[in-house]
């Protein structure tokens, strides 16, 4: 993989219409750490890789709270949640910043902590005993007690300044039903024009990422409709930071999370050859069994979280990477109040829709037809269409192939891959992206076209590069 130093957005009108504005200099009212998806082994080494970095990021910024909306552990052990607790107690003793103040943890389960489901990784491992002895779900209340040394409960409230923060834990499915009623209990305290802060695990249904294909059954977000002061955040679908439908803001707010262990690689609409999806969705290549491309693995480099202020008129989002210790994107800004909602995700789609990703003048396709494998490891006739990184407006997501006919009958093909800087900061982008396709599934006869369409996180389309196929014998 090159690397390249460009940076997007390269086009001003589309950098304006993502509206990325520069930090203001007014000191924030409140400052905390956001991060979700630790995912953490019972080895100390799984959490110096990058959670402690994170929280001794935070530490560093004198931060008055950190959020985590869940999945702390892996497979479910209570071990893995010591590890946890440990970390955080390092790093910030006694709840404790350098200087004494107090650092407020906002923590809660997700489904690799308590979702009865999560014992099949005991079962993978022959290891079901150990598992029904020493798992979390086992007791929730007493792990959770006996690691942060707090009372547990399904959904509880805590103060920051004088700032709400309501954490929701999961409860055997990404659905809060407690959540609900809480907030409607508490809504004389929450309501006004001073935000408040809603957490827990999966995303709200309709809110961020779509496109990774989660979400709750919709019942908590109807009742933070009805508080426009409202701002959620959760986590589950490791959607990087670098996707701008990270942020939705329409009744209320919500914002992914991202995650600490790694990137997500599983974008549903469409399927990606690249993407950790094993198979294919209903919705899409219906007929297909299996990718021809590897995973994207972004284990070693996808850690991501935010650094939050809030100030009076505006919550400024740093998004950051905590493996390549560097900004992950220009800041999100995002207005207060009723009067101001820029971050819709349809509005602000429409604002980049002219600016949609592109081909640098010039560029043009490379292909090549090879003896190769599919992800089920069987031996496939492929076709190999490599391609320059677009770069010219928005940033992509990832690319469309597809392969044409003029022979009467013979239907287009269309495959999609992640690019493979989907994920990075903007000073980490690749040159080069490709896609593979099996050669038994394009036409089989006419004269064959392959073109190349990149697209934005918005799936807005750019101007698609275009080329004769001519190796593939028919």
């Amino acid at each position: 993989m090159n690397v390249s130093r460009r940076v997007f957005v390269s086009n001003a009108a589309a950098a304006a219409a993502l509206q990325a504005f520069a930090t203001p200099v007014a000191a924030p009212r409140l400052r905390f750490g956001l991060i979700s998806d630790i995912h953490l082994s019972n080895s100390r080494k799984s959490a110096d890789r990058v959670f402690r970095p994170a929280l001794e990021w935070f530490r560093d910024q004198g931060v008055d709270a950190v959020v985590c909306t869940g999945d702390l552990a892996t497979c479910g052990y209570l071990a893995e949640l010591e590890i946890v607790s440990r970390t955080w107690f390092d790093v910030f003793p006694e709840d404790r910043l350098p200087d004494g103040r107090h650092v407020e943890r906002v923590f809660l389960y997700g489904n690799h902590d308590t979702d009865p489901k999560v014992r099949i990784y005991a079962e993978r491992q022959n290891r079901t005993e150990e598992f029904d002895r020493s798992s979390i779900q086992r007791d929730r209340s007493y792990a959770w007690e006996h690691c942060f040394h707090e009372p547990y409960s399904p959904v509880y409230i805590k103060k920051v300044k004088g700032y709400a923060f309501v954490a929701a834990h999961w409860d055997k499915g990404p659905s809060c039903k407690d959540a609900p009623a809480f907030l409607e209990g508490k809504r004389a305290e929450l309501a006004g024009e001073r935000p408040f802060f809603y957490c827990q695990h999966a995303p709200l249904r309709g809110t961020v990422v779509p496109s990774q294909g989660v979400g709750d059954d919709g019942a908590v977000g109807k009742v933070l409709a009805t508080f426009p002061n409202a701002i959620a955040f959760t986590g589950h679908s490791h959607a990087p930071l670098t996707d701008e439908t990270s942020v939705w803001q329409e009744s209320f707010t919500a914002i992914n999370a991202a995650a600490l262990a790694n990137a997500g690689r599983r974008y549903r609409h469409p399927w990606f050859e690249n993407s950790e999806v094993p198979g294919s969705p209903t919705a899409a290549y219906r007929d297909r069994k299996g990718s021809q491309m590897r995973v994207l693995d972004t284990t070693k480099d996808g850690g991501q979280g935010m650094l939050v202020e809030v100030y009076d008129e505006k919550i400024v989002c740093h998004r950051r990477s905590f493996v390549l210790h560097e900004p992950n994107g220009p800041d999100w800004v995002l207005p207060l109040g009723d009067s101001a909602r820029t971050f819709s995700v349809a509005s602000r789609a429409a604002k980049v829709k002219p600016f949609a990703p592109s081909f640098a003048p010039g560029a043009s396709l490379s292909m090549k037809v090879r003896d190769g494998f599919n992800r089920e490891k069987e031996p496939v006739r492929q076709l190999v269409v490599s391609f320059p990184a677009a770069s010219v407006g928005t940033r992509p997501l990832g690319y469309e192939v597809t392969v044409t006919s003029d022979a009467p009958g013979e239907k287009p093909v269309s495959r999609c891959v992640l690019s493979p800087d989907f994920h990075l900061p903007p000073t980490r982008l690749v040159d080069r992206a490709e896609c593979v396709l099996a050669v038994a599934d394009l036409p089989k006869a006419g004269k064959r076209t392959v073109s190349v369409r990149a697209f934005d996180s918005f799936r807005n389309y750019g101007r698609p590069l275009s080329a004769e196929e001519r190796i593939i014998q028919s």
